[in-house]
């Protein structure tokens, strides 16, 4: 797993969750909330997202990020959701 810098992020975030804490975070579980404003949840979220897409530009990185923060719908708030409706919704 390439594990991106925090630089990358485009949007701001806050930096509260430990993160050894969203290591423990495995696959996309439907049990756990996905938090876009947390910024180690955010980048793993994303890493494990390009990873089973084979997916390594920064730039698609970014993208992802930006639809996440912009366009997630409020009802697809678990990490199972945000990946379903990722795959629906993002064209690379």
């Amino acid at each position: 797993m390439t594990l991106f810098a925090p630089s990358v992020l485009r949007h701001s975030c806050k930096w509260n969750t430990p993160e050894a804490e969203i290591r423990e975070i495995g696959g996309f579980p439907d049990t756990v909330l996905l938090n876009v404003n947390e910024g180690f949840e955010l980048l793993y979220f994303i890493t494990r997202y390009m990873d089973t897409r084979g997916w390594q530009s920064t730039i698609t990185f970014q993208n992802i990020e930006s639809a996440l923060k912009t366009r997630l719908p409020f009802n697809a708030r678990t990490h199972k959701a945000a990946k379903e409706w990722l795959d629906a919704n993002f064209k690379r």
